[in-house]
């Protein structure tokens, strides 16, 4: 991967432009991505800015002067699922990886290791002054603040337990590690010397990140709030430093008392320095990984970290996100319509479903934002649709079935396909019939019997039907399949498209390229290069 200003992470790694096939045409909804989100943020040895991915399993390295990007530990390199990261005065960078409960490490010679594979959410890192000491938490409830032995000889020394959602910290001019509990809106000293952990600021916005500047001030991020706040740790007097959007993820403090900020929202990575904004990555799009058509041109997609709506100028704006609202990754978005059952005060027809990854779908009232779940406790879902009797449709892979959810009653729940070889997209034809993306193809179905099977594509991701066509994405070989459902005539609408992950084979927390049908034509999520393409048939 070479160095550029990376306008597109898929192009960054090579990639191009797709190519359109004859009676198709592609045009872009929303513009691609130059990295996958952003996470952990912070100075390398070589003063260049450090970014973490999660999502991607990539680290960026951003020079500060010219913006220039390079990858500094590019996808499908040992580094899966990055979030936080601090390196040791060898050089050698350590990463953690909360969804694979990991911590990795990348030597001076490009070369990687696993440190740690036993760490639940591990998340938070930071080092000794003199960068010999290593320090992780877990961010979950009960979580740990915990030593690492940086050579793995030895087993993981536990300071503290039972932590409500620790996040990035640091070690204060006092050599003591001071740390952030997210969701109590909290900053707690843990003293090194005799164990003894004590509270000391609350009401905080949500703080997901803890530094100190040069003068010795405790700075943290409130990412409920979208600012910067610096406290004096002996007076409690608090300054603003910047004031951002929401969602911040972390930040980092340059020697020269720079100041960068990054969002897991949006992937935003931005130098505030003074109030004076300079702009290194623009906000987009970490997949997407779900998308729903809403009415007046809109579009809903659900991107991990956070749900955006974006209207007909392309500019996502984000309507839910995680700790602020999320409990989980979002993986997919529907329509909610009209639920037949259960509506509350405040219900409408625009409100959204928001699939989360481990197993439970939300309603989020339009009126004013109020999540409430509907479902909950299924096994491996995959994707969700608008069924066009209200609610949603949810695939199941656990139980290779697809359950209907009324959208509104908390034990709707209903089987209406079952029987299923890995489910893993689910699309709802504008003549009922009901569609099914499976390990071998594509299946139809009528009041739950198989009607037929597209076996064009052994190994679909997700499917979308109009009146005249079925399509299929497949990121094996980054192509729309488009069937005429008339005539069963088969063709590639577009290839070499940026869906799945630009390094085949790479390992991803989360890879997903959905399609769904938009009037006539199709809208695809290509979550390779973080876009959202609309192929439309040309007469």
């Amino acid at each position: 991967m070479s160095t550029s200003t990376a306008t597109s992470r898929w192009v960054a790694y090579g990639g191009g432009e797709p190519t359109v096939a004859a009676g198709w045409r592609l045009d872009e909804v929303v513009a691609p991505a130059a990295t996958w989100g952003a996470n952990g943020i912070l100075v390398g040895p070589s003063s260049e800015l450090i970014v973490t991915q999660v999502f991607g399993a990539h680290v960026t390295a951003i020079d500060v002067d010219t913006g220039v990007q390079r990858a500094f530990s590019p996808q499908g390199e040992g580094i899966v699922a990055p979030d936080d990261g601090a390196f040791l005065a060898d050089g050698t960078f350590f990463a953690t990886e909360p969804p694979t409960g990991r911590v990795t490490g990348r030597r001076p010679d490009g070369t990687s290791f696993t440190l740690r594979d036993d760490l639940p959410s591990a998340n938070g890192m930071t080092v000794d002054h003199r960068a010999r000491r290593l320090f992780v938490d877990e961010f979950r409830p009960g979580g740990r603040l915990l030593e690492l032995d940086p050579t793995g000889e030895r087993d993981p020394v536990v300071l503290a337990d039972e932590l409500d959602m620790p996040n990035a910290f640091a070690m204060g001019p006092d050599g003591a590690l001071w740390f952030p509990q997210v969701l109590a809106g909290e900053i707690w000293r843990y003293d090194l010397d005799s164990g003894r952990r004590e509270r000391r600021f609350t009401d905080l916005a949500t703080p997901t990140a803890v530094k100190f500047d040069g003068d010795g001030r405790l700075v943290t991020s409130e990412a409920g709030s979208g600012r910067i706040t610096a406290i004096d740790v002996t007076s409690g007097a608090r300054t603003t430093m910047a004031e951002v959007d929401r969602g911040i993820d972390n930040f980092a403090l340059g020697p020269d008392g720079r100041l960068f900020v990054s969002h897991f929202t949006n992937g935003r990575v931005a130098e505030v320095t003074g109030g004076v904004e300079r702009l290194f990555v623009q906000p987009g799009l970490i997949g997407p990984f779900g998308l729903a058509v809403l009415d007046g041109g809109r579009v809903a997609s659900a991107d991990a970290l956070a749900v955006n709506v974006t209207g007909p100028e392309g500019r996502p704006a984000v309507v839910a996100s995680l700790l602020g609202d999320l409990p989980g990754v979002a993986i997919d978005v529907a329509r909610a319509g009209s639920a037949p059952t259960g509506m509350q005060p405040g219900d409408t027809g625009d409100d959204l479903l928001i699939l989360i990854q481990r197993g439970q779908v939300l309603r989020r009232r339009a009126s004013d934002g109020a999540l409430r779940s509907v479902a909950g406790y299924l096994d491996r879902v995959t994707a969700m649709t608008e069924a066009p009797d209200g609610g949603a449709l949810v695939v199941e892979a656990g139980p290779g079935r697809v359950l209907h959810i009324d959208g509104a009653a908390t034990d709707s729940a209903r089987v209406v396909v079952e029987g299923l070889s890995d489910p893993r997209g689910v699309a709802a034809a504008p003549d009922g019939s009901l569609w099914v993306a499976h390990r071998g193809g594509v299946t139809s179905f009528v009041d739950g019997r198989p009607t037929g099977t597209i076996d064009a594509v052994a190994e679909p991701c997700d499917v979308a039907v109009t009146a005249t066509t079925v399509a299929i994405t497949d990121p094996a070989e980054r192509r729309v399949v488009t069937v005429d459902r008339a005539s069963g005539s088969m063709s590639g609408a577009v290839t070499a498209l940026p869906i799945g992950p630009p390094v085949a084979g790479a390992d991803l927390p989360h890879s997903f390229s959905p399609i769904v049908a938009d009037g006539d034509g199709l809208l695809v999520g290509c979550d390779g290069d973080g876009s959202i393409r609309r192929l439309t048939a040309q007469p």
